[in-house]
């Protein structure tokens, strides 16, 4: 549209694929927390541009952080988001519940085991949009869940190597939007932050916004930033002028 009416300036914040790597000498049990969090199960049910949907974890601390995230996430209450005691609530419409379904179905054909949920949530009825909060192990990088926006509550873990692997799987799709790393070593994480093809990157953190700092993404993830002084100058044209003096 913008094209058709002139060259217009636009700003698109579109989708992620975005991961967290979670190094062994992290604190785990915040990661593990933060992993939760990042996915914005019980905000928006996984509907969010920046939810941190792939969970990379170094194999030599995989199993712990596996455990407690499949613990907190098969804790989470689906229902009714009005009614008393419900933590996570419908996806917006019938597309986005049959796309996830599908996408936990294509995780299970390409070799993911699901560690918990998996489908329609339990105790919900038959009305509804309801998918249940979905961990998937055993994730292979080049599996379509591994690589397309699901855009739901489903979190894809994947086991890495080294910090080089972890680098690589990260920047492995057509997505930049966001990205964290977890790791104690500031040196590090600074490289990895670095490394890491996207536009906006938590060290030690997920899912927060800080105002004032551009969040934008890069490749698909769109072009432009928000909340920022950038966004407001994006509204603007700039105009050189110059004088000759005798």
């Amino acid at each position: 549209m913008a094209a058709e009416h002139g060259v217009k300036y636009v700003t698109l914040e579109l989708g992620g694929k975005n991961p967290m790597i979670v190094m062994p000498d992290a604190d785990l049990e915040a990661a593990a927390k933060s992993a939760v969090a990042g996915m914005n199960f019980t905000t928006t049910a996984g509907q969010s541009c920046g939810s941190t949907s792939r969970l990379l974890l170094h194999e030599a601390i995989a199993d712990e952080v596996i455990k407690s995230v499949v613990d907190q996430v098969a804790a989470i209450k689906v229902g009714h988001p009005l009614a008393e005691g419900t933590d996570m609530g419908p996806v917006i419409d019938q597309a986005q519940y049959s796309k996830s379904l599908r996408a936990i179905e294509s995780g299970r054909a390409a070799g993911a085991s699901v560690l918990t949920g998996g489908g329609r949530a339990q105790g919900v009825g038959s009305k509804g949009w309801y998918v249940a909060p979905t961990v998937l192990g055993d994730v292979a990088p080049q599996a379509d869940v591994a690589r397309d926006e699901i855009f739901g509550p489903v979190l894809s873990v994947l086991t890495v190597r080294d910090e080089a692997e972890a680098v690589e799987v990260a920047n492995g799709v057509d997505f930049g939007l966001t990205a964290a790393v977890w790791t104690n070593d500031l040196r590090q994480a600074h490289r990895m932050a670095a490394g890491l093809d996207a536009g906006y990157v938590w060290i030690n953190g997920s899912a927060r916004h800080y105002w004032g700092l551009p969040f934008g993404g890069r490749k698909s993830s769109g072009v432009g930033s928000e909340e920022s002084t950038e966004e407001l100058l994006s509204y603007t044209q700039v105009k050189a002028v110059t004088v000759t003096l005798d």
